[in-house]
C-alpha cells in the first residue's frame, strides 16, 4: 500500500466517524510505516491540544486602539472608508 494521504491521516486523527474498511487498511499501513505513524502521531497530538484548549490558553485580543489603527491603515491602502457600523471603528478617533 502507498503512504496514507495526509487528508486521510487528518480524518484518522480526528476520529469523528466509525472506522471504515479503508480506515482499517490505512491503520494497518500506519503500524508498519514509520513516516505515516509519525505524521499521525503529530496530528493526533494537535487534535488533542485543540480539543482541550481553554480560554486561558488563547492569546488575548489586541486592545481597541490597535483595531482602530488597523482599520484606518487598511482604509488608506484600499481607498475605501471603514464601515460606519463596524464594531472596531470609532468615528473621529485618531488613537
Amino acid at each position: 500500500m502507498a503512504h496514507v494521504e495526509r487528508a486521510h491521516l487528518v480524518e484518522l486523527a480526528l476520529r469523528n466517524a466509525t472506522p471504515t474498511d479503508t480506515d482499517i487498511e490505512a491503520l494497518r499501513h500506519v503500524q508498519h510505516c514509520d513516516r505515516c505513524r509519525a505524521e499521525l502521531r503529530v496530528l493526533a497530538r494537535l487534535v488533542t491540544a485543540a480539543r482541550t484548549a481553554e480560554a486561558v490558553d488563547l492569546p488575548a485580543p489586541p486592545p481597541e486602539h490597535v483595531w482602530r489603527r488597523i482599520t484606518r491603515q487598511v482604509s488608506r491602502e484600499t481607498g475605501t472608508p471603514p464601515p460606519p457600523n463596524h464594531p472596531r471603528h470609532t468615528p473621529g478617533s485618531d488613537s
